[in-house]
């Protein structure tokens, strides 16, 4: 019932479903619990589609979810994930990977993780996000050989959200390593035995880029004032000109190593997550390596993604 309370919290911020008795409230909830497998899913987004109705779901399974974000998104069904975003912050938080059972209702006697029969995925899933925890923010350069991508660019271009949700839905281990100017990337990055095409670089607006920054120190004043006794320290961290060479620091980077630029100006994470799922796909395509696994996982045509990305010289 959480999503249910959740909703009633949410409908009592507007005045004219603040309560669904109310006779100027025309909206209908329906409630259906215990979907576990992708079948009924597809039957309720069918539904949802046919009444044009908002899906509302907290699926605690990693895998349903992110089908369920899929299919709606093809079905063009307006859905909320509740569950999702929050799964994915306790995880890096907590350093620790969702069982992806049910649970919560004292009511529902919660399932024995062990005996639990789970997906190929799903723990495909769990080795990626341990994976992922490990060589966040350049923690473990000498994991970047194992990593399925690595995600480089300048501080607060959200590599390590980005890197969680791209392990949480997609099963991908991996690696972020942030560019300084006044530090160099480590010397594991440039190893031979590393794939330009599976390293990706954020880069972002320097206007976003400034105010992301800002607000960053705007959060950390009163701990740095704390830390220094009252006395105010200086930081170019969002200066222009700073930032500027910053970014242009982290371009010549990718463009002299070959690795992909990604623009995250006004991007969702998982929006970007996607779009690497996918170019990642693309360019094993065109290279004849094993990819079905990414492609099913994405709802894609195998056989055909690998035509058109061949036909399309992608790389």
């Amino acid at each position: 019932m959480t999503a249910q309370k959740t909703l009633n919290r949410a409908f009592s911020q507007f005045d004219s479903c603040s309560t669904l008795k109310k006779d100027d409230c025309e909206l209908q909830v329906n409630v259906f619990s215990h979907v576990t497998n992708e079948e009924t899913l597809a039957g309720l987004i069918r539904r949802a589609k046919d009444q044009s109705a908002l899906m509302i779901y907290t699926l605690s399974d990693p895998e349903l979810r992110s089908k369920s974000s899929k299919m709606c998104e093809l079905s063009a069904v307006h859905s909320v994930d509740l569950m999702g975003p929050l799964l994915d912050g306790l995880s890096y938080f907590l350093e620790e990977a969702p069982l992806g059972t049910p649970g919560g209702d004292d009511k529902i006697q919660r399932q024995d993780p062990r005996k639990a029969v789970l997906s190929s995925s799903y723990y495909r899933r769990i080795e990626a996000v341990e994976f992922t925890l490990k060589a966040d923010d350049g923690s473990a350069p000498w994991l970047l050989k194992d990593a399925d991508v690595i995600l480089v660019g300048v501080s607060r271009t959200g590599k390590t959200p980005l890197s969680v949700v791209l392990a949480q839905q997609f099963g991908l281990k991996v690696a972020n390593i942030p560019l300084v100017l006044e530090v160099p990337p480590p010397k594991e990055l440039f190893d031979p035995c590393i794939d330009s095409d599976k390293v990706m670089c954020l880069t972002i607006n320097p206007v976003e880029l400034k105010r992301i920054r800002l607000n960053r120190l705007e959060r950390s004043g009163a701990k740095q004032l704390e830390e220094t006794g009252g006395v105010k320290t200086a930081t170019n961290y969002a200066d222009r000109n700073y930032l500027m060479r910053d970014l242009k620091n982290a371009r010549d980077l990718a463009r002299d190593k070959g690795y992909t630029e990604i623009d995250v100006t006004g991007r969702a994470v998982e929006e970007t997550a996607s779009l690497i799922s996918e170019l990642l796909t693309q360019k094993l395509a065109a290279k004849n390596i094993e990819f079905e696994g990414w492609v099913e996982e994405m709802g894609g045509d195998v056989d055909a993604l690998a035509t058109s990305a061949k036909s399309e010289g992608k790389d």
